[in-house]
């Protein structure tokens, strides 16, 4: 038993290593790859005025990089947590359907319940973390399937979300509930908090999964689960609470959008998962497990960010536009190294 535990630790530690080494280069590809596209749409919009009427600056601008920055952040916080799913190979499509019903449960108590705002916030990220120890516990306990077990609670939550408010958007129209998705933090410059929200996200994600030993189970848990169950891991625990995590960092988003919108509505949050799935693929992170970053993540919304912004900056279809994150999905998967044809093997 003893060289199994020696074996396993020297495995941990390799596939740690491994994981973190492969998805750093990666990285670093991907800060190339957005530097190439910064420079391919200020060239057609600034320069050659491909759907510039008028002729003016439109891209490299603070208000463009502030829009960008402020459309992006909403998807980069929950890509955050959907990075610790997918690092452990699973995935989570009940994303979209939890920020319906984050929202419009926050709307329901401000309105209807008259709490004070900071409890609302409070209790609805609790909501969160509550249905995501619901599909935690259908993963780790029941042993369904991520697929399957976030394929019906999505459905679940979205029915929850229309039995809440009866189908109807619930307006409200106070402005301190409207700060977090449309305000402003002025520091010289009017910076989005939005995007406040998003970096502070981001310096905590990053914190736990560098510096912490949970961040290390998790690499270590995605890229050889036996082993991991060797030095003492346990993997159903790990699930229940990555699964908590990400839909409580859903929960946020869920104040975000209802703020941004000025309405908690069963009907939004359609394709979120997908905007999600899509940031962190880009980024690198690897189905098979084991290998991603927050900083890919975050650059990996970032990029769609400015792709969808310049189709839309040179008067592309939005139509259009769902199918380029179809094929920037696909080319993702493709060209990652760590497959080898389409069999799916790792490298």
């Amino acid at each position: 038993m003893a060289d199994k535990t020696d074996s396993a630790v020297r495995a941990e530690r390799t596939v740690t290593q491994e994981g973190l080494w492969a998805s750093l280069l990666k990285v670093n590809k991907l800060v190339y790859v957005l530097v190439f596209l910064c420079l391919l749409v200020w060239l057609l919009t600034d320069i050659f005025g491909v759907g510039n009427v008028g002729n003016k600056w439109v891209f490299l601008t603070r208000r463009n990089i502030s829009n960008v920055l402020n459309q992006v952040s909403i998807n980069a916080v929950i890509a955050f947590g959907m990075t610790l799913v997918i690092l452990t190979k699973g995935i989570d499509l009940s994303v979209g359907s939890v920020v319906a019903a984050t929202g419009v449960f926050l709307s329901v108590m401000f309105v209807d319940w008259q709490m004070p705002l900071w409890q609302c916030y409070i209790l609805t990220m609790l909501a969160g973390a509550l249905t995501g120890v619901f599909n935690g516990a259908l993963v780790a306990f029941f042993k369904l399937p991520p697929f399957i077990a976030t394929l019906g609670s999505l459905t679940i939550f979205r029915g929850i979300a229309f039995l809440m408010v009866d189908g109807r958007a619930k307006f409200i129209s106070d402005r301190s509930f409207q700060v977090v998705g449309r305000g402003f933090l002025d520091i010289g410059i009017p910076v989005p908090w939005a995007v406040v929200i998003m970096l502070l996200f981001f310096v905590a994600f990053q914190f736990l999964m560098t510096m912490t030993t949970f961040g290390r189970k998790v690499y270590f848990l995605g890229g050889n689960e036996q082993a991991a169950t060797l030095v003492g891991i346990h993997a159903k625990v790990m699930r229940l609470v990555i699964f908590s995590i990400m839909v409580f960092i859903t929960g946020f988003g869920g104040i975000m959008v209802a703020s941004r919108l000025g309405s908690g509505s069963p009907n939004i949050g359609t394709g979120y998962e997908m905007d999600a799935i899509a940031a962190v693929v880009v980024g690198g992170t690897s189905f098979l497990g084991g290998k991603g970053t927050i900083v890919g993540t975050l650059l990996g919304a970032i990029t769609i960010g400015i792709i969808a912004n310049g189709m839309n900056l040179m008067g592309i279809s939005p139509y259009f536009q769902f199918l380029a994150k179809g094929v920037i999905i696909l080319l993702a998967v493709i060209l990652s190294s760590d497959y080898a044809g389409f069999g799916g093997r790792r490298k």
